[in-house]
């Protein structure tokens, strides 16, 4: 049987996001939430991905508090498999990978050439928003 999904009072599933439909909503920007699948292949098997929010067609924002590694291959393979579709990652904070490391979020979203900004960098996904809606 499948795990149930843990959703927040208002129907998201982290608090991250709530914050960021509120900020946007704020805005007059009423963003769609979790509409689209996004199909990609992990080598031998097929998968699909639901961002976040919908700003228009091909465009997306994914909300993260922990970036694990699973999460960030998946984003290279979305970036590799669908080169026409735009994510903005924003996380929490810009914590590092592991406890140890040298590399934040950020940091690794930069080197990979994924647009990538922190909740509080309002200027940086308002303006992305603002781009494409």
């Amino acid at each position: 049987m499948p795990k149930p999904k843990r959703h927040t009072p208002a129907g998201y599933r982290s608090g991250l996001e709530t914050k960021f439909q509120a900020a946007c909503i704020a805005n007059g920007w009423n963003l769609g939430y979790e509409q689209d699948k996004i199909k990609y292949v992990i080598p031998a098997s097929n998968h699909s991905y639901t961002p976040d929010f919908t700003v228009t067609k091909n465009v997306y924002i994914e909300t993260k508090g922990l970036w694990v590694a699973s999460d960030r291959k998946k984003a290279l393979l979305i970036k590799e498999q669908h080169p026409k579709i735009r994510i903005l990652y924003i996380f929490q904070r810009d914590q590092k990978l592991y406890k140890k490391s040298p590399t934040t979020y950020l940091d690794w979203a930069a080197k990979q050439g994924l647009d990538a900004c922190v909740f509080s960098n309002t200027k940086h996904w308002s303006d992305y928003i603002l781009r494409h809606i």
